[in-house]
């Protein structure tokens, strides 16, 4: 879906969200112009998604028609509008390596992370063979400038924040891309080894695998990074979107739930992972 769709489609959520509050309040368009001081016009075009309101429109709309329990959530929403989508091409126009510094100061000040991945390995747990073959793999897709060399060493030092003892990582990854053979058996298997070190107490660290013969109550399609309870980052094929309204980031948080809840740790998740590895070994 093309940016401009996504973030037409966005406006559109936030129009209905603040037309709905001044219907739910009894208010005419001129009653709430009367309410708040701003052009009937203005609100007519902000209701329409023609025009974006500003946090002073937010909270004076909010505030006519008693509902300033949304304003949060509606500003967050408005401020993450022109943000939220960044196509992946414009940030390769260089190569993967920026892309992949980009993410440092987001890691740097973060101290929880929950994340899910079902179509590779994430990138803060990849050893340096693995995460060559999964950047190449995007790379040669994609069709960008070839930093392969830049975007691995971006992506290892990333790895830097899990030892940072302040920090909280929750990993939850499905058993497909443990599967999925991105690199060399010989690679995979070491790669899968790391991932069996990772299940035997490190103290900021969790490591959870859903089975594939698991049914979760919910099996989201995308993968999703929530960085403390600010935001959630969704890896699409064309490019990246970013959720910043609390509302959103607690839908994703109620999901992560639902995998941790079917998610196998410890022994059970090894188990798993000498499966997974006897076959690349017998390959």
């Amino acid at each position: 879906m093309a940016t401009s769709t996504r973030i037409d489609e966005a406006k559109g959520i936030l129009a209905a969200r603040l037309r709905a509050l001044r219907s739910d309040a009894g208010l005419t368009g001129r009653a709430l112009a009367a309410r708040t001081g701003l052009d009937h016009t203005k609100i007519s075009k902000i209701e329409n998604a023609v025009q974006m309101p500003n946090q002073t429109d937010i909270r004076a709309w909010c505030r006519a028609c008693d509902a300033d329990e949304q304003v949060v959530d509606l500003i967050a929403a408005a401020q993450n509008i022109d943000a939220m989508y960044t196509e992946w091409r414009r940030l390769e126009e260089t190569g993967l390596g920026r892309v992949q510094r980009s993410f440092q100061p987001l890691y740097e000040k973060t101290s929880r992370f929950r994340v899910w991945q079902h179509s590779a390995i994430p990138g803060l747990l990849q050893t340096s063979g693995y995460a060559r073959g999964h950047l190449r793999t995007v790379i040669d897709f994609r069709n960008i400038p070839d930093d392969i060399d830049a975007a691995v060493a971006a992506r290892l030092r990333q790895q830097g924040v899990l030892r940072d003892g302040t920090k909280r990582f929750a990993f939850i990854v499905g058993e497909q891309a443990l599967r999925t053979p991105l690199v060399r058996p010989a690679e995979m298997i070491t790669q899968l080894e790391r991932l069996a070190e990772l299940t035997s107490g490190v103290a900021n660290l969790s490591f959870g695998i859903i089975p594939a013969s698991a049914k979760p109550s919910m099996m989201p399609p995308e993968n999703f990074w929530i960085y403390d309870a600010a935001r959630v980052r969704v890896d699409t094929v064309p490019g990246q979107i970013q959720h910043k309204a609390p509302s959103d980031v607690a839908v994703y948080e109620k999901a992560f739930e639902a995998l941790h809840s079917t998610a196998v740790y410890g022994e059970a998740a090894r188990a798993v992972l000498r499966t997974v590895a006897s076959g690349f070994r017998a390959t």
